[in-house]
């Protein structure tokens, strides 16, 4: 039930915005999520904190990374881009606003335009699953979350999950967000 209304306030947000052309004011979005995930915060502190706690972000962080980069480059035989460029569209692991922007003034403005697109998609795909997709694998909902596990997605993986799962998934949302720039310069590196 929690699913549906959560998809459901997402469409209802998309149609509201479409036909009254309603904007939050100034960057209340922003002040919305970090009011979010300080209260997502608070209840995580009265978790503690324990060594397979680090050991499981670690693993998650790997399958993130791995996995991601794997499956870009798997595509890469598919898409009309070089390789190192779809590897570099998806080295912000979700992170759209920093990676496009890096991409963009750095390398090319029409790649990192597709890194804008790729990561947004991926953000919406984890919102879209991550109800469903928690039940059957925890870690690997985090993993398709990438760094918004530790932002946007962190209410709702909290939501279905529980506080051990929320606290996996705040450490490996800010680790993943804390490689993003090093990753997208490594390829930036060996493609200027």
């Amino acid at each position: 039930m929690s699913a549906v209304l959560l998809l459901s306030s997402v469409f209802a947000g998309l149609l509201i915005g479409r036909v009254t052309h309603f904007q939050f004011p100034g960057n209340f979005v922003q002040i919305f999520l970090y009011l979010l995930t300080f209260a997502v915060g608070i209840d995580l502190s009265k978790e503690k904190i324990e060594k397979r706690f680090i050991k499981d972000i670690v693993l998650t962080i790997i399958s993130t990374v791995v996995g991601t980069l794997g499956f870009a480059y798997i595509l890469s035989f598919f898409i009309p881009l070089k390789k190192l460029e779809t590897l570099l569209t998806a080295s912000g692991f979700g992170w759209y606003s920093l990676s496009a922007v890096i991409i963009g003034n750095s390398y090319s403005a029409y790649i990192g335009s597709i890194s804008f697109f790729a990561n947004v998609l991926r953000e919406l795909l984890a919102i879209i699953i991550s109800p469903f997709a928690i039940k059957k694998s925890k870690y690997g909902t985090i993993s398709v979350a990438g760094a918004t596990s530790m932002d946007t997605l962190l209410g709702i993986i909290t939501m279905y999950s529980d506080r051990e799962t929320a606290l996996v998934s705040f450490g490996h949302g800010f680790i993943i967000s804390m490689l993003v720039p090093i990753v997208v310069n490594m390829f930036l590196t060996f493609l200027t």
